[in-house]
């Protein structure tokens, strides 16, 4: 554990055993005293601890009636989320603004450099927080110290926080009316299989991956590696969606880099698919920032916290499956421990996204 969150959990406990003396007291000052935007919220919020805190974002997130979620997320899958929080708090209204993961980053950049925010909470994954960094604020959730340490990004401390509420483990799946079990390639390398030359698909964001495999093989194995899938003349689409809806419609035989939560949820439709975790498996974290200027700070701290909660991690588990959690209080059907070699994308600085971009596009995209 780092220094810097050793001295957090210390703080805490601290501010906890002084909260006890008078719980109900201090929440009704509290909230008459909450400020209304700006830094000082965070470093209000990060004053108080455990129930209080709550307390105080609930009475406050009520007052503000909303908020608004730039997320690079399909909007089936950010329904689900926002059903779990409308469940728990119906009169708070979350407007959801569908973007994809580089117009999320340009959209919230510029409106913060301009001063103009109309957003209050970011849902994006770990490689753009190389990037992000400046548009987010430093909110610790509740939660905070009971989730594997992959499985945070930032701290209060480095002005800037980001909780991965879930992976998507990589997976490999195929048709199963055009490809058995015993023959599907299991691994990264039998994907290179010549065999498999006009009847792969993948996704055109590649950079992430690129990345983990540099990271994982070093850099002439990983770019090794990467040429030999490219060489597959792969059918490229935009979104995991996309590339699910083509392995349901048939238009490919296997997808590789395939986000794990897609394959199950055709399966559950009655697709004639199959999958199985790719070797090496890599997971993308999917993040939940708040704004650092949000005109509704608290209710999208409210939500951060709430959905980070285990119960509702839980929950999540049960309705869309073939992820990975890192809440260590919660009980997950994919456990973290089954899979010691799995990998995490990582944070993706600017220059070199540009440039794992150019070697995609070169590979993938034009060839």
């Amino acid at each position: 554990m780092s220094e810097n969150r050793e001295i957090t959990r210390r703080r805490r406990f601290a501010g906890m055993v002084l909260g006890l003396a008078f719980p109900a007291f201090a929440a009704s000052v509290q909230a008459q005293d909450a400020p209304e935007s700006g830094p000082e919220v965070w470093e209000y919020l990060a004053s108080l601890e455990g129930a209080e805190r709550l307390e105080v974002m609930e009475e406050q997130a009520g007052r503000e009636g909303g908020f608004v979620i730039y997320g690079a997320l399909g909007i089936d899958r950010a329904e689900i989320l926002i059903k779990l929080f409308n469940e728990r708090y119906p009169d708070i209204k979350v407007d959801f603004v569908r973007l994809r993961e580089p117009e999320l980053v340009e959209k919230s950049t510029l409106e913060h450099r301009t001063g103009r925010i109309e957003h209050d909470l970011l849902l994006s994954s770990v490689p753009w927080m190389g990037i992000l960094p400046e548009v987010i604020a430093p909110y610790e959730p509740t939660s905070w110290d009971r989730f594997d340490e992959r499985f945070l990004a930032g701290s209060a401390e480095e002005g800037w926080t980001a909780v991965s509420y879930e992976l998507l483990p990589t997976t490999i799946a195929w048709r199963t009316d055009r490809v058995t079990r015993d023959e599907a390639p299991k691994t990264l390398e039998e994907m290179t299989d010549p065999k498999w030359k006009g009847r792969a698909g993948t996704t055109t964001h590649l950079e992430s991956f690129i990345d983990v495999l540099v990271a994982e093989m070093g850099e002439q194995p990983a770019m090794d590696l990467v040429e030999r899938l490219a060489a597959l003349d792969n059918r490229l689409y935009r979104s995991t969606a996309a590339l699910a809806q083509g392995l349901a419609a048939g238009e490919f035989d296997v997808a590789w880099n395939f986000s794990g939560h897609r394959p199950v949820a055709l399966i559950a439709e009655g697709a004639p698919v199959d999958f199985v975790f790719s070797d090496p498996v890599f997971g993308l974290g999917i993040t939940y920032s708040v704004a650092k200027g949000a005109k509704h700070p608290y209710a999208a701290a409210l939500f951060m916290d709430y959905m980070t909660q285990a119960h509702v991690l839980e929950a999540l588990d049960k309705v869309e499956g073939g992820r990975f959690f890192g809440h260590m209080d919660g009980e997950f059907n994919n456990k973290l421990q089954d899979h010691p070699s799995l990998a995490l994308f990582r944070p993706v600085p600017e220059e070199r996204f540009a440039e794992l971009n150019r070697v995609a596009e070169q590979l993938f995209i034009r060839r």
